[in-house]
């Protein structure tokens, strides 16, 4: 008995490997090989663009009037038998001076347990509520649900706008992998800036966030300021178009 319970042991130790190792190979390899940040930047402009097209189905335009930044990753990765592993990359950008801040590119990544069998791609939107979230996102990492809170966002723009929101969660989540948008708990994943898709964006056109290092990103996201590359514009376009403009009060 006590042979097959170590035989047992060394199987899910050995699974437990293979499902990191191959998350993390995924990883690297959707870092690696995404050349095209344009279409990132694209993607997440639509993705943002379906997660308010349905009335009754989208966040609150309340929640989204005192939003102080808003993230897009499209297409998180999880994948694992027993095990799993989150794997995705997209853009945050902040309120700034009566607009929003050049998109600084960011990644989620992370591990939980549970039944997760095969594998499941979803587009995942956080709001960000706190004031401070600028000087947060550009902390290079954090995890969600740990030093951030982070809950399941609420759905409906026609909610009350009394509810206070913040002072519920720093972070509200979203997520669609099959039809419509829901909240989502996403507890448990780490959030850091992709410091090469950042360099990779902004130091062909001079800009500030050559490099993607804290002091730049962190400048960015509170000040904004100029003409972004033409990169990361179909975003900011996305930003304008469907998140309500800053509550005045």
């Amino acid at each position: 008995m006590m042979i097959g319970d170590a035989g047992w042991r060394r199987r899910v130790c050995a699974s437990a490997v293979i499902v990191s190792t191959c998350v993390a190979a995924f990883a690297a390899g959707l870092h690696a090989q995404d050349d095209q940040l344009a279409d990132r930047a694209k993607r997440a402009a639509q993705v943002l663009s379906e997660l308010v097209s349905v009335p009754d189905r989208s966040p609150p335009t309340a929640l989204m009037r005192e939003a102080v930044c808003v993230a897009v990753v499209p297409g998180v990765v999880q994948a694992g038998f027993g095990i799993g592993g989150r794997a995705g990359y997209g853009l945050v950008s902040c309120r700034a001076g009566g607009d929003w801040s050049w998109p600084a590119f960011v990644g989620l990544k992370g591990g939980s347990f549970g039944l997760q069998i095969g594998a499941q791609s979803a587009d995942v939107v956080l709001i960000f509520m706190n004031q401070n979230a600028p000087k947060t996102i550009a902390g290079s990492s954090f995890d969600l649900g740990g030093e951030v809170s982070v809950a399941a966002g609420p759905m409906g723009r026609d909610l009350s706008a009394a509810t206070d929101y913040k002072a519920q969660a720093e972070i509200y989540s979203y997520s669609k992998s099959k039809g419509l948008f829901a909240g989502i708990k996403i507890a448990g994943t780490k959030w850091e800036i992709d410091y090469s898709a950042n360099k990779k964006a902004y130091a062909s056109a001079g800009a500030s966030l050559d490099g993607g290092t804290h002091t730049s990103v962190a400048r960015e996201l509170r000040t904004g300021g100029g003409q972004a590359p033409s990169i990361v514009q179909p975003f900011i376009a996305s930003l304008r178009k469907n998140v309500p403009a800053a509550s005045t009060h």
